[in-house]
C-alpha cells in the first residue's frame, strides 16, 4: 500500500508572505552584507570571464586568419598559381562568365560602331570586326578579363585556405578554453533564466521566425548562394532548393521538440505565452 502524500495545510495567510518576511530578517543579519558582496563579486567574475571567452573565440581566429591571409597564404598561392602554368580559369563556371562578358563587350562595341557611322551598309556590317581598332579593343578586353578572373581564382583558393586555418584555430581555442566555456555556459543560462516569461517567448518566436518562418527561404537562398560563390563554385539551383526545402523543416521539428521536451518542463508559462503569440 502506497503512503498517502502529505500536503501542508493552507491557512488564511499565503505562504509567500512568511517566506518574504523570513528573507527580510535574513538580510538584517550582520553577515548578509558580506554574503551579498560575495555574490556580486562572483557575478562580476562570471560576466568578465564570459565576455573574455566569447571575444576570444570570435576575434582571435579572425585576427590570426587575417594576418596569415595577408602575410603568408595569399602571397604563397599567388607565387604557385602564377609561377606554374596553371589554367586560366579555375572551373567551367568562370570560363562561361568570361565568355558572356566578352560577348557582351563585343556586342556593345559592334553597336557603338553602328552609331558612329550613319551611312553603313550591309557589306560594311560584315567587316566591322575586321577593323584593327575593334580587334585591339577586343584583345585589351580579353586581357583585362584574364587578369580579373586570375585574381578571382587566387582569391577563391585563398578563401578556402583561410577558412580552414580559421576553423583550426577555433577548434584549438575551443578545447583550450574548457573551464572558461563552462563559466560562459552558466552565465548564459542564468541570464536567460532571469528574463521574464514574455521575453523568453519573444526570443523563441524571433529565432523560429528567422530560421523557419514564412520569409526564411529567401534568406536561406541568399546565404547559400553567397557561401557557394565564396568558395568559387557555380550556384546550383537544384541544390539550393533542396537545402531550402529540407533544412528549415528539420530545424522546425527540432525547435518543436525542444519546446515540448525542455522548455515545457522548465517554464510552462513561457510555452503558454508562445502559443498565444503564434495563434
Amino acid at each position: 500500500m502506497q503512503p498517502t502524500p502529505k500536503f501542508k495545510p493552507t491557512g488564511l495567510m499565503p505562504r509567500s508572505i512568511p517566506r518574504t518576511v523570513r528573507r527580510f530578517f535574513q538580510q538584517l543579519q550582520p553577515e548578509s552584507e558580506q554574503k551579498a558582496l560575495d555574490e556580486f563579486r562572483v557575478s562580476r567574475y562570471q560576466a568578465i570571464v564570459s565576455v573574455q571567452c566569447l571575444l576570444t573565440l570570435i576575434c582571435i581566429p579572425l585576427i590570426i586568419t587575417w594576418g596569415l591571409k595577408s602575410i603568408c597564404i595569399r602571397p604563397f598561392i599567388e607565387h604557385i598559381w602564377n609561377a606554374q602554368n596553371q589554367p586560366l580559369f579555375l572551373n567551367a563556371w568562370q570560363e562561361h562568365r568570361a565568355w558572356l562578358q566578352l560577348q557582351e563587350y563585343a556586342d556593345q562595341r559592334f553597336f557603338d560602331q553602328l552609331l558612329m557611322d550613319d551611312n553603313v551598309n550591309m557589306f560594311q556590317l560584315k567587316n566591322i570586326f575586321d577593323e584593327t581598332s575593334v580587334k585591339e579593343d577586343l584583345q585589351r578586353e580579353f586581357i583585362h578579363l584574364a587578369n580579373t578572373f586570375n585574381t578571382e581564382s587566387i582569391s577563391t583558393l585563398t578563401n578556402i585556405m583561410s577558412d580552414l586555418c580559421c576553423f583550426g584555430v577555433f577548434i584549438l581555442l575551443y578545447n583550450f578554453l574548457k573551464p572558461q566555456r563552462a563559466i560562459l555556459k552558466t552565465f548564459i543560462s542564468e541570464t536567460l533564466y532571469s528574463f521574464s516569461d514574455t521575453t523568453k517567448a519573444f526570443l523563441v518566436l524571433l529565432m523560429t521566425d528567422l530560421l523557419v518562418g514564412y520569409h526564411s527561404p529567401i534568406g536561406w537562398e541568399l546565404s547559400l548562394e553567397t557561401l557557394i560563390q565564396h568558395f568559387g563554385f557555380a550556384p546550383n539551383e537544384d541544390f539550393v532548393f533542396l537545402i531550402v526545402a529540407t533544412v528549415p523543416v528539420f530545424l522546425s521539428t527540432v525547435f518543436k521538440y525542444g519546446i515540448f521536451r525542455y522548455l515545457n518542463r522548465v517554464s510552462p508559462s513561457t510555452v503558454a505565452i508562445y502559443h498565444n503569440m503564434i495563434e
